[in-house]
Order: structure tokens, then C-alpha cells, then sequence
């Protein structure tokens, strides 16, 4: 029941033929990208591309059906992806062993510090527009904490970016950081953790209410089940 209820929200305009389909180019993308030595980033986008018009799709029936869920579903899609980005990085610099300019994600071009302010900042306020509609949500409002602190990482970092022009500083946080002289950990790991603590609270806020909006719409289908048969009966006489 709880599959189901999922589905009929998550994939009401998503054909099986759309998805094989856009799995099958991914994966092409994906194969030839690899065979061709294509740069990572245009490995990334071969593999990403061909979704979007699935994603968009489904974003667009949600709204229909649910109108904030549907930006929740946005950001808990790309705030995930963004999360594999850092787990991306951390394979390299852990399981690779890559340094530097080597071990910058996938799409490690947009490793710069107004990208960085400005995706948190998306996030912040996404969270902060959502919990105006899903307040109730205890995880939603552990993801605005988290986010929030994550947000003054980056704009403490942007500042002093903005003042010397040095990037990739630890911030406050990260070992050699403005409080204390941070943790012993670098700032690579240290916002794969940030990344991890808040993404997860975020699922699992998202998917408590798709849980609700499900058993709403249950609710509703059966009480309209049950009153077209007396609606359609024929008085006595």
C-alpha cells in the first residue's frame, strides 16, 4: 500500500516506455562517454540529460496534483544530486587517491565559492518556503537547522573569499577554521558530512509527506466511492 501510494504521486505522467527509454540513452551516454574518454563532466551530463524531460514531466503532475510538494520534490532530487557530487569527490580523493584539481566531484568546474554560496542559498530558502506550507514536519525543520548553519559556512567563507580573493579557505568548521582553529578534518570531508547530515533529514521529511498526501488521497477516493452509489440509488416509494 505504501509502494502504491508512492507511486500514484511520485510517477502519475511517467510511461515505463519514457523511463526504459531515458535509462537506455543514459546508460549509452554513459558507455560511450567511457570508451571515448570523454572529460568527466561531459561523461556526467550524458548520463544526467537524458532524464530531464522524465523529471520535469513528473514535477509538472505533481504541482497539478499536490502544488508545494512538487517543490519539495525538486529540491530533495537535485539536493541529492548534489550529495552524490561530494560522494564523487570523496571516492577520488579517499579510494583514487587524487589531489587538487583532480579530485574536485564531477562537475568540478563548478567547484567555486559563489556556486557553493549560492546553491546553499537555494537550498536555505527552498526549506525555509516549504516549512511555511509543511511546518508540522519534524525532519523539515532538522533540514532548516542544518541547512542553516551550512549556509553561514559558505557565506563566511564567501566573505572572506570576497576580501582576499582566495578560495577553497576552511571556513570555520574545517581544520585551520575561524572557531578555534576548526576540527581535525579537512574541508573536503567536512561538507561531505554537512551534505550527508542534511540530505537525509530531508528525504526522510519529503517521503513522511508523500506518506500523508497519499493517505489523503485515499481518503478522498474512498469517501467519493462510497457516496456515488448512494447518490446513484433510487428512492423508495
Amino acid at each position: 500500500m505504501l509502494h502504491s501510494r508512492y507511486d500514484s504521486i511520485l510517477l502519475q505522467r511517467v510511461s515505463f516506455g519514457a523511463a526504459t527509454l531515458a535509462g537506455v540513452i543514459s546508460l549509452g551516454g554513459l558507455a560511450f562517454g567511457a570508451l571515448e574518454a570523454w572529460p568527466l563532466w561531459a561523461t556526467g551530463l550524458a548520463v544526467v540529460v537524458p532524464w530531464i524531460p522524465v523529471f520535469v514531466r513528473d514535477v509538472a503532475s505533481v504541482y497539478r496534483q499536490h502544488q508545494w510538494l512538487a517543490l519539495f520534490y525538486v529540491l530533495v532530487v537535485t539536493q541529492t544530486g548534489h550529495f552524490l557530487e561530494h560522494v564523487a569527490q570523496m571516492i577520488q580523493i579517499h579510494v583514487l587517491g587524487l589531489q587538487g584539481a583532480d579530485a574536485r566531484g564531477i562537475f568540478g568546474t563548478l567547484d567555486i565559492e559563489w556556486v557553493h554560496l549560492t546553491w546553499n542559498t537555494w537550498v536555505i530558502l527552498a526549506v525555509l518556503v516549504l516549512l511555511s506550507h509543511f511546518g508540522v514536519n519534524p525532519w523539515l525543520r532538522l533540514t532548516a537547522i542544518l541547512a542553516g548553519w551550512h549556509e553561514v559556512e559558505h557565506a563566511y567563507i564567501f566573505t572572506i573569499y570576497l576580501q582576499t580573493g582566495m578560495a577553497g579557505l576552511p571556513g570555520l568548521l574545517a581544520q585551520g577554521g575561524g572557531v578555534a582553529g576548526g576540527l581535525p578534518i579537512s574541508r573536503a570531508d567536512l561538507h561531505f558530512l554537512y551534505n550527508l547530515i542534511e540530505t537525509l533529514p530531508l528525504v526522510l521529511s519529503f517521503f513522511q509527506q508523500v506518506r500523508q498526501a497519499g493517505a489523503t488521497n485515499h481518503h478522498q477516493l474512498a469517501s467519493q466511492r462510497q457516496s456515488t452509489p448512494a447518490q446513484g440509488r433510487a428512492p423508495k416509494a
